[in-house]
């Protein structure tokens, strides 16, 4: 099915809220997801790998040139999102990284140019656009290591279409998560919607 952008920028942040992420996160979630989409990768199918796994965490140590949680993998989101806050003139290393291509947005709209290099895959981005072959992104990496560079090769901006080709088991499986986010009706609530009425005037 074809959706719009609008669309699945809805669709991702009620199904990572669903999902647990916060409201300013599963803004992020969705930011992310567009920004991918719009750039030619399936985001809407790793969203889901995303979302289905609750045992990625937060970097502990955003203060040193090493980023690690103890816990297991670093969740891409609230990494990138602790990246955002940073101007990036050292080194700086992420371990165990989930979805590193969740990461990739984030690093596109630091202010310098940025070389991502990691054990699995090697991308570039310069002023907001990422070279980098998105199908070919693992679904995690052990390392993956940003540094400023002073490269500043032309990268062309592909053209971008109004829509983007989602599967529809997909869809469904991100409308579950959103679903979530729906209070339970009671006797209450149903009494009190639309048209409802505890007395007949009749």
């Amino acid at each position: 099915m074809k959706v719009s952008f609008n669309e699945l920028k809805s669709m991702s942040k009620g199904a990572a809220r669903g999902a647990g992420f916060s409201w300013g996160h599963a803004e992020e979630v969705s930011f992310a997801t567009v920004w991918l989409a719009k750039n030619g990768f399936d985001a809407a199918k790793e969203l889901i790998n995303l979302l289905e796994n609750d045992m990625i965490y937060s970097p502990e140590n955003i203060d040193d040139d090493i980023w690690t949680n103890k816990s297991g993998d670093l969740d891409p989101i609230k990494s990138g999102t602790a990246l955002l806050d940073l101007n990036i003139t050292r080194s700086i290393v992420l371990e165990d990284v989930f979805l590193p291509c969740f990461l990739i947005p984030f690093v596109a709209h630091l202010s310098n140019s940025v070389l991502i290099e990691a054990d699995n895959f090697r991308a570039l981005s310069i002023n907001g656009r990422v070279k980098v072959k998105f199908e070919n992104l693992p679904l995690r990496s052990k390392y993956l290591i940003l540094s400023e560079t002073s490269d500043n090769i032309n990268l062309v901006q592909k053209q971008i279409s109004k829509r983007c080709e989602i599967a529809d088991d997909v869809w469904s499986r991100l409308e579950e998560f959103t679903y979530r986010t729906y209070a339970p009706a009671t006797e209450e609530s149903r009494a009190l919607g639309a048209g409802a009425g505890l007395s007949d005037n009749d």
